[in-house]
């Protein structure tokens, strides 16, 4: 059910009036529209069905009632139509794709099924009828049949098992850099120090996780490590049940030895979390006493997701217990809209858009920083943590400090996270040397490869650590993230651009006959002003705010139902909904951030304004009108 609010604001939209109107100008506006849209009025066919339905619209807004269709499911339905063209069924905007036969070509479903219609196929396949699709090369079809067809086996696999890998190679790289003298046997001084590389220690994980009702899931976890001087062999079960949705139990045991039984409860809400892990060696209960870690969260302002946590743990045979207090939080940006972009305060994980993005790839993602404090004897310290994430590059940079009573410590660390792949690499320098890690995950299982490069703070050999790494993320970025990047945006340009030429696409259709319908009282209306010396629309476009090749085409010419929309000099259209569900507006660009941009002449001088999306047009503006020379 609507709110009294929602109402009020979809009867405004509609009649396009302010929020401050009085009765009797709405009842103005009604009237007027009504004339303009009766379908009793309509002499031409073309028109005749869209004025139809704009008069029901402006009628059961008038009385106060919420259509079905409202003017954001409205904007939904135009983005969907404007990439599902065979689709003819009302959807609900929430799902990805309707199952409404005719979506996609019923050359791929004799293939691959009904469940074929629920996988995002290609733009280039799925905008093309049963001949084009039966022309189209061989190669691109099969290609696709067999990504849908090796994406359907990994999700079933996932949903079965949910199998988890992880292999850990650690090398000792240290002869390499090692300091020593250089004796005039030059080469054999270097294969020495070659032949001095050897691997430190190799470790396999495997897990596998199995959903035993909608609360309960029992997982098997492997583990396997050797080392120069040991072998380390563990198998573990894990049995979790969800009691409550704010009450977790977690019993897990060790089926080799030293057959460690370890329990742990988890107790989570909006704004509280608190966990209490308790672990023992059943053969040794009474000589070595159980360790015990507790942990404790919380939200610490309303309106902000600043949270503060503090974990203490005991461990036996330990001196000392271990305290760690954290502060972290995180927050979203988004430089490619034209407004300062305000997440909602009890917002989770951020959300962005499927737009075109920013050219460069920086536009949106998440910053976040934490800061820490571990009391634990001599090993007590200082963190200081900052990490960004690039949605659009799908990248995230990070780098941390560390400063205790043994030195300072720092590292930088990039992943790039694709579909199925990942990659990362770290660089890190301390006391206990300098190292570079590399790590690649592929479908859930994770390759790593930790390199120690000295056990010493070699400063030198830091610096190149970090200058290295450095310079291969800026010329991966400049070489294969960016032109993606550049290729994406032009494909999402392209897509909407072919959209809005279709001559089969009803939405702009619908737009053009509305045009039709108020050419006729726009004309009325600017004659009027002009002859009192009021606001006259003289050209108004609709389209991406960024203008540059890829927005080319993409600007719609909305000059009419401007001219429409002025009353006593005066021109103001609410931002409760998109401008696209102004009448005989459309948005040419779904999923992206646009202007309108307005030339117009208010006593006798020329102003121009650009209003973005999100912010009501009001016209003439004041205190930043621009006159044009």
């Amino acid at each position: 059910m609507a709110s009294d609010a929602d109402t009020r604001d979809y009867l405004y939209a509609v009649l396009n009036l302010p929020n401050t109107a009085s009765q009797n100008e709405i009842r103005e506006r009604y009237r007027a529209l009504s004339v303009i849209f009766h379908p009793d009025k309509q002499h031409d066919e073309r028109t005749s069905d869209t004025a139809a339905s704009k008069f029901l619209d402006i009628q059961k807004a008038y009385e106060g009632e919420i259509y079905r269709r409202s003017p954001v499911f409205m904007d939904a339905f135009c983005q969907t139509r404007f990439f599902d063209k065979f689709m003819t069924a009302w959807v609900s905007p929430d799902r990805d794709l309707p199952s409404v036969p005719g979506l996609i070509s019923p050359l791929v479903p004799q293939y691959t099924g009904p469940q074929g219609l629920k996988w995002k196929w290609p733009a280039e396949l799925r905008s093309k009828d049963n001949e084009e699709v039966a022309q189209s090369a061989e190669n691109q079809i099969k290609a696709a049949l067999d990504e849908w067809e090796f994406d359907r086996r990994h999700d079933a696999v996932e949903q079965l098992l949910q199998p988890r890998g992880s292999v850990t190679c650690s090398i000792n790289a240290s002869s390499l850099f090692a300091s020593g003298d250089v004796s005039a046997h030059n080469s054999q001084n270097v294969l020495n120090r070659i032949r001095g590389i050897g691997l430190a220690t190799f470790g396999v994980r495997q897990s596998v996780t199995k959903r035993l009702g909608p609360k309960t899931t029992v997982a098997l976890t492997g583990h396997s490590q050797t080392g120069s001087r040991n072998i380390t062999r563990t198998l573990t079960g894990t049995l979790q049940h969800q009691f409550t949705p704010r009450f977790a139990l977690e019993l897990t045991a060790g089926f080799l030895k030293p057959y460690i039984v370890a329990a742990a409860t988890t107790y989570n809400d909006n704004d509280n979390a608190v966990v209490l892990r308790t672990g023992f060696v059943p053969t040794l209960w009474r000589s070595l006493p159980p360790f015990l870690t507790l942990s404790v969260g919380r939200r610490l302002f309303r309106h902000s997701p600043t949270q503060g946590s503090a974990t203490w743990t005991f461990s036996p045979g330990s001196p000392t217990s271990r305290l760690e207090l954290h502060v972290h939080s995180s927050k979203p940006f988004d430089l490619t809209s034209p407004e300062e972009y305000t997440p909602a305060p009890d917002a989770g994980e951020p959300m962005f858009d499927n737009g075109p993005g920013s050219i460069t790839g920086f536009g949106a993602g998440v910053g976040s920083w934490s800061s820490g404090l571990v009391l634990h004897g001599l090993e007590s310290c200082f963190t200081v943590n900052y990490s960004v994430f690039l949605h659009e590059l799908a990248l995230r940079l990070k780098a941390g400090v560390e400063i205790g009573f043994a030195g300072a410590a720092y590292s930088i660390s990039a992943k790039w996270s694709g579909k199925r792949t990942a990659f990362s690499t770290t660089a890190g320098v301390g006391n206990w040397g300098v190292f570079v890690r590399l790590e690649l995950s592929y479908l859930r299982q994770k390759w790593m490869l930790p390199i120690v490069l000295s056990p010493e703070n070699n400063e030198t050999l830091a610096l190149y650590s970090i200058i290295i790494p450095s310079t291969a993320l800026a010329l991966g970025y400049h070489f294969i993230l960016k032109p993606r990047r550049r290729a994406q945006r032009a494909t999402y340009f392209d897509a909407a651009r072919r959209a809005l030429k279709e001559d089969r696409s009803a939405v702009m259709r619908e737009s053009e006959n509305t045009v039709l319908l108020l050419r006729e009282p726009a004309r009325r209306h600017m004659d009027a002003e002009r002859a009192i010396g009021g606001l006259v629309i003289l050209e108004a476009t609709y389209g991406p705010t960024a203008v540059d090749e890829d927005t080319a085409g993409l600007h719609v010419d909305v000059t009419i139902p401007l001219q429409a929309l002025v009353h006593k000099s005066q021109l103001y259209v609410s931002n409760k909904v998109p401008k696209s569900g102004i009448q005989g507006f459309c948005d040419p660009a779904p999923e992206t951030p646009k202007s309108l941009r307005v030339r117009y002449v208010f006593r006798d001088q020329m102003h121009y304004a650009e209003i973005p999306d999100l912010m009501p047009i009001v016209l003439p503006l004041r205190g930043k009108i621009r006159p044009l020379s």
